[in-house]
C-alpha cells in the first residue's frame, strides 16, 4: 500500500512540474544569443522566434524557415514535432517567467539558445 501512495504521490508532483512548465513557456520567444560553446559563435542574429500555445501547437521561425507543429514537456526535455517530421528534443536548461534557455546539439557541437519572452 505504501508503494502505491509513493508512486500516486510521484505522478502527482510530475503533472504539477509538467504544468508549471507548460504555463511559463505559453507565449512568444524571440532569440537574445545562440552560442556554438566550441567556437564562441552567436549564430541568433534576431531571426529565432517560437510562439508557444496553450494548446500545445507552436510556431517558429529559425533562419528564415517557418514551421508549425505540436510540442510537449517532459523529463527536463522539450519535444518538439514539426508538421510531417519527426520529434526533435531539446533540453531545457532554464525556463522562468522571461527567459528560456535550450541546450542543443547540431552536427555534435553543443550550443545554448537564449530566448527572452515577448511582453
Amino acid at each position: 500500500m505504501k508503494k502505491i501512495i509513493v508512486i500516486v504521490c510521484a505522478l502527482v508532483m510530475i503533472s504539477c512540474d509538467n504544468s508549471e512548465q507548460y504555463e511559463k513557456i505559453e507565449g512568444e520567444w524571440n532569440c537574445t544569443s545562440w552560442i556554438t560553446e566550441s567556437t564562441g559563435a552567436d549564430l541568433c542574429n534576431n531571426n529565432v522566434y517560437f510562439n508557444f500555445k496553450a494548446d500545445k501547437t507552436y510556431t517558429s521561425k529559425i533562419d528564415g524557415k517557418e514551421e508549425n507543429g505540436v510540442y510537449k514537456i517532459g523529463n527536463g526535455m522539450l519535444y518538439s514535432t514539426p508538421e510531417d517530421k519527426l520529434e526533435i528534443g531539446v533540453e531545457i536548461n532554464k525556463l522562468d517567467t522571461d527567459t528560456l534557455e535550450f541546450i542543443m546539439s547540431r552536427f555534435g557541437e553543443k550550443e545554448i539558445l537564449t530566448l527572452a519572452k515577448k511582453k
